[in-house]
């Protein structure tokens, strides 16, 4: 009897291993996404065209692919956008406002195209964006590549007791 079973386990592994030989290796299968999530709210920072970085923008990533911030500066509607999970820690976003005068007309808009790659600790993310900013028709103006940012999540404080 236990020579049918080890016969039987041989056979089956003879027969299994020419579709063993054809399956992937380990190293060829994608790299886990756990925890690869920008979803919850950042706080942002760019750097201006003289290295100067300064707070630019607290932002929220929903769970359905919708980006809402707020920046600092008072002339800005909300930003209002989506994104997308592309790759191994790497994201894509757009993101859309409008500008305002001092007296609150409408005066522009402005579109930014943002590649965002996580880091490793999942609690930081480098970005860089091409901003353009278009007329109140739509019309481009200017376009901007390579403006570089860090955000990093916005942490839990709870209150003094």
């Amino acid at each position: 009897m236990r020579y049918r079973i080890l016969l039987g386990v041989l056979c089956c592994f003879l027969f299994l291993n020419p579709a063993i030989a054809q399956f992937p290796s380990i190293a060829q299968f994608p790299q886990s996404t756990f925890g690869q999530s920008i979803e919850g709210t950042w706080i942002s920072q760019l750097t201006d065209s003289s290295g100067h970085v300064s707070l630019f923008e607290v932002g929220t990533f929903s769970p359905d692919g919708s980006y809402t911030g707020a920046n600092v500066n008072g002339l800005h509607s909300t930003h209002m956008g989506v994104w997308r999970r592309i790759g191994h820690r790497k994201f894509t976003m757009t993101v859309m406002f409008f500008t305002h005068d001092a007296q609150g007309t409408f005066n522009g808009i402005i579109r930014a195209r943002i590649s965002v790659t996580l880091a490793e600790d999942r609690n930081s993310y480098d970005s860089v964006a091409e901003r353009t900013v278009m007329d109140t028709s739509g019309n481009v103006l200017s376009v901007t590549p390579g403006i570089v940012g860090h955000a990093v999540r916005m942490e839990l404080l709870p209150p003094p007791e």
